[in-house]
């Protein structure tokens, strides 16, 4: 019975160590069809009697994928949609699957796409039990090309003094006239200086290829100011509450040395100093203030708001550059500009400080583009509750209003900070199309509640490669009506912060309000950071079509994982789970279990993460924000290929994050990993370099094996990328060695990037009933 236990044993161990390379070396990716050349793109063309319809809206990177299917196409509702796409004759790539949204209506989206460049895209449908079964659709569409501002065919230059109709730079005329006269093709130029303006209607469009410019004079600052410009006498009426009147009724807007006072109600809140921060209250002209310490608004810079807003924009091709909009919020709803049916607008290179709002959009307003800006405020850390209880002050740097019909506008490259929230990218009402808007390469720092509101009617909205830091909460999806959104690698730390008693969470999901629609989490970072704060916290209420998360990264201070919202659908896997508070993993609240304090337990209690890790994620630099993965990180290669997603990924797998690992390094492979001899017999494990980044060291061999009993040569000793080495092993044992003798082979490599070590397994001699699995 002994002899026979043991060769069991041996030959389950090896059977397992092949098969746990082989299962491993598959889930890391998905199975698609090889890819086969696309026919005439002539939509639908295979129909079967479907009314299915095809409609592609395109970005600068993405394209929307939208399909509307006949009511009695699909009744059961089981069928799914498969997307492809190419460029030109080049074979078609897999893309990431649609989404069900309704019953007739599939969305999706194409993601990493080339400005100005023509798509094949073709979906097929698979419908075991219905006509849509093989139903395929092919469409093309173009994408954005990016925009580039033409020479002007003629420039008014304004100041703020100007005056007259010669509009030169050497005798300006007035900002009013120079917005009066310019027509397409033309451009305004504002010399530096303070305007104090507001409400300036732009009276005509430009075109596609002759925009109206209105810019700023290079080198120089030009600053639309929406305050009085007034010097206004304060009285002292007691309890360090200071008046005055003001030459507009009910400034929303009042701040001294240039922070923002808390706007109180009611003028008994302000004596009561109900918030305990410094504020005003406005009654008609009346203003009053109470400032820190009580001191004396005399002996401060205080600015009253006089505009609702800067410009009103109703037309297209109007762009804004390199300009400077400051302390606009006058009445209500006031903001800098205002884009209302306004499409294929340009704001650019321009800083908003301190407004109400820096950019409304309403209406028919789309493929507008916000690009390269710098939005903030001062309220970052007043109280969350005075914030909440009639401020008005939420709206942060850019908001869509309801309804906002307009589609493919885009916030790209911007800087938000100091906000309570950072911006909005959804409208409540969005119509009966898919938004198709795109946010990514911003920046979002000190936000004293979402960094980020994707709050809303959102249909293929699309967030990536953002960073988001000091927030409370990252990105809102609460709620994402519709859907699809997706989140792709995005990087977000230092959660849980402002003035509240609230934790935070990279991801808000919860609401009141009616069902999210499908949200993607793919490839984001996140680092709590700060103490008692959760990987990703799902809270209750709020109900959602789907969570589908994969390759993130969720590094919590308290838990890796806080979900008190379990009885809605979610999917996790590939991702890393991780906390570095001892005591605690994941909180899951079910049964009678839900504290669970490994992974092991989390996996077979819930389903979820079944390919998940539970490893210290290893960044190369967290204290300078370098949250790349160093190259000793064991998250490297271990996510899951998603087609459309992570195509062109280093290595043999994805990596786990935000950052695909670029740095310079090697992996030693060894063909074959695993052998099995007679003994007496040899064998050879042949040994080459898989490389990343721009490494072209050499690296030196060693090896050691155990236990005793084989001869071994290698040759060479050191390697290169172009160049391989053989380890030859003989075994000295004389047959029959019927137990079998399985030999750990530890094989090393050492370079200037660092040491890498594998593991090879050589078995000698034994029944080995598993060997037939192992070598087929």
């Amino acid at each position: 019975m002994r002899t026979l236990k043991m060769v069991f044993h041996f030959g389950i161990l090896f059977g397992m160590l092949f098969s746990l390379q082989l299962s491993n070396s598959s889930a890391n990716h998905f199975s698609s069809p090889e890819p086969v050349e696309g026919g005439d793109l002539y939509p639908p063309s295979s129909t079967s009697g479907s009314d299915a319809t095809l409609e592609l809206y395109s970005t600068f990177h993405a394209m929307g994928v939208n399909i509307e299917i006949g009511a009695t196409d699909d009744p059961d509702g089981d069928a799914t949609a498969s997307v492809a796409y190419r460029t030109g004759s080049n074979a078609f790539k897999t893309g990431f699957p649609l989404s069900r949204v309704s019953n007739t209506r599939f969305s999706g989206s194409l993601f990493w796409l080339t400005p100005g460049t023509n798509y094949d895209v073709r979906v097929t449908f698979t419908d075991p039990d219905g006509s849509l079964n093989g139903v395929t659709l092919l469409g093309s569409a173009t994408t954005r090309s990016e925009i580039v501002t033409p020479a002007p065919t003629h420039s008014y230059y304004v100041s703020p003094n100007g005056s007259g109709t010669a509009c030169q730079q050497s005798s300006p005329c007035a900002l009013t006239y120079g917005i009066g006269q310019v027509k397409a093709g033309e451009e305004v130029v504002l010399l530096g200086g303070v305007y104090y303006q507001g409400g300036i209607e732009i009276p005509r469009s430009g075109n596609v290829n002759t925009p109206i410019v209105i810019r700023g004079m290079a080198g120089q600052t030009a600053i639309l100011d929406g305050g009085d410009p007034e010097n206004f006498s304060w009285t002292h009426i007691g309890n360090g509450i200071y008046q005055t009147t003001v030459n507009v009724p009910n400034p929303h807007l009042v701040t001294a040395d240039g922070q923002r006072l808390y706007p109180y109600q009611q003028i008994s809140d302000l004596y009561s100093d109900q918030w305990e921060i410094p504020g005003f209250n406005a009654n008609d002209e009346i203003v009053s203030v109470r400032l820190d310490g009580n001191a004396n608004p005399n002996n401060a810079d205080m600015v009253v708001s006089r505009h609702n807003l800067a410009f009103l924009v109703e037309k297209d091709y109007i762009y804004f550059q390199n300009l400077t909009f400051r302390y606009y919020g006058n009445g209500d709803y006031a903001k800098a500009i205002y884009l209302n049916n306004a499409n294929f607008n340009l704001i650019q290179n321009c800083t908003f400080a301190i407004n109400d709002l820096g950019i409304g959009i309403k209406r028919d307003s789309g493929e507008n583009l916000i690009d390269d800006n710098e939005f903030y405020d001062t309220v970052f850390n007043w109280p969350w509750d005075a914030v909440k209880n009639g401020s008005s002050l939420e709206t942060g740097g850019v908001r869509f209003y309801s309804p906002t019909t307009g589609r493919g506008n885009i916030i790209r490259g911007n800087t938000f900070h100091d906000y309570f929230d950072g911006f909005g990218a959804c409208p409540e009402d969005a119509g009966e199309d898919s938004i198709e808007v795109d946010v990514y390469n911003n920046l979002a720092y000190n936000i004293g509640d979402d960094g980020m509101e994707t709050d809303g009617t959102c249909s293929n909205v699309r967030i990536w490669n953002n960073t988001f830091h000091d927030v409370l909460m990252a990105i809102s999806l609460a709620p994402t009506w519709v859907g699809p959104t997706y989140a792709i690698r995005n990087l977000i730390y230092n959660t849980g912060v402002g003035n509240n008693d609230y934790s935070g969470s990279p991801f808000k999901f919860n609401s009141g309000y009616a069902k999210s629609g499908p949200m993607y989490l793919f490839h984001n970072t996140s680092d709590a950071a700060l103490p008692g704060n959760n990987g990703i916290y799902i809270k209750a209420p709020g109900s959602w079509e789907l969570i589908y998360a994969r390759n993130n990264i969720w590094a919590g201070t308290d838990y890796a994982i806080n979900n008190y919202n379990t009885s809605r659908p979610i999917d996790l896997d590939y991702d890393n789970l991780y906390t570095t508070n001892p005591g605690e993993f994941v909180y899951w609240d079910m049964g009678e279990i839900r504290r669970m304090h490994d992974l092991l337990t989390f996996q077979t209690l819930t389903g979820q993460e079944a390919n998940g890790l539970n490893e210290a994620p290893s960044f190369s630099n967290p204290p300078a924000a370098d949250y790349t993965l160093a190259l000793d990180s064991p998250l490297i290669d271990e996510g899951v290929y998603i087609p459309g997603i992570n195509d062109g990924y280093n290595g043999t797998a994805p990596d786990i994050g935000a950052f695909e690992y670029e740095g310079s390094g090697f992996k030693l492979v060894v063909q074959p990993p695993n052998q099995a001899i007679d003994p007496g017999e040899t064998t050879a494990f042949q040994i080459s370099l898989e490389t990343t980044g721009n490494f072209t060291d050499t690296v030196n061999l060693s090896y050691d094996i155990t236990p005793s009993g084989l001869l071994a040569d290698l040759t060479p000793t050191v390697i290169a990328s172009s160049t391989s080495a053989t380890l030859t092993v003989t075994d000295t044992h004389v047959a029959p060695l019927i137990n079998g003798l399985l030999y750990t082979i530890h094989l090393s490599g050492i370079a200037s990037a660092g040491t890498e070590s594998s593991i090879l397994w050589l078995l000698v001699g034994g029944e080995r009933f598993y060997m037939p699995v192992v070598l087929r």
